[in-house]
């Protein structure tokens, strides 16, 4: 009977540690992402953006002449910049991440009086 009961608890603990329920998603932000589309009220708008999210929680925006660093901080579907040198009341942004996988990352937001902006990068 003893043989039973092992057996039994070495099936359930080798079956709960092959699944990883704290594992937040299978694709990660880290790493450099390449704009493709970028929409305000649907309507295109012209940019070139690369981001760069580290493993440290760095984050680096480069768009035209301009590098922009902060931190970043992702919470299931939310992802949150905090912005190193920021004008007064634009320190943070908030993004709703609709898409994340190990090629593609789209984003959209609501910027203040302008509307909804949509994002999709690629690695």
């Amino acid at each position: 009977m003893k043989k039973i009961y092992t057996l039994i608890l070495a099936t359930f603990l080798i079956t709960a540690c092959t699944k990883d329920d704290n594992k937040e998603d299978e694709s990660s932000i880290v790493g450099s992402w390449t704009m493709q589309e970028s929409k305000l009220n649907g309507d295109p708008v012209s940019s070139q953006n690369i981001v760069k999210f580290t493993s440290d929680s760095k984050t680096e925006f480069i768009y035209n002449d301009l590098t922009e660093t902060g931190t970043w901080n992702k919470s299931n579907n939310t992802l949150t910049i905090s912005w190193d040198d920021a004008d007064e009341g634009l320190g943070t942004y908030v993004l709703e991440i609709q898409e994340l996988t190990d090629t593609t990352l789209k984003w959209e937001t609501e910027i203040e009086g302008e509307g909804t902006l949509r994002e999709t990068f690629t690695r």
